[in-house]
């Protein structure tokens, strides 16, 4: 397997949220809604760049701790979905360290 210098540096791109073209990753974060006998999922799927990621990983974390654990399946999927974003987030921020805001 050979290595690539430039395998690391971000790609510059429009931003699918912000539609500014910046350095951007590929980012999947997940919030769930529980509810007593029901729940409801939520995904957002796209290339964002530094502050979209921030604002969306910080709105979904928040709204998860909130609004997820309000059931007996969303007490299990909402912790799991709170360190599943926690990796994509810092995996995308430690990717684009060296990219302007």
């Amino acid at each position: 397997m050979s290595y690539s210098p430039t395998s690391d540096i971000p790609a510059l791109s429009q931003c699918q949220l912000c539609k500014q073209t910046r350095a951007t990753r590929f980012v999947s974060f997940h919030r769930n809604v529980g509810m007593l006998f029901a729940r409801k999922s939520y995904a957002l799927h796209g290339n964002l760049c530094k502050p979209c990621i921030n604002k969306t990983f910080w709105q979904f974390t928040w709204k998860n701790l909130l609004l997820g654990p309000w059931g007996i399946i969303s007490l299990v999927l909402t912790p799991i979905y709170l360190l599943q974003n926690t990796g994509v987030y810092l995996k995308a921020l430690y990717k684009l360290r060296g990219a302007p805001q």
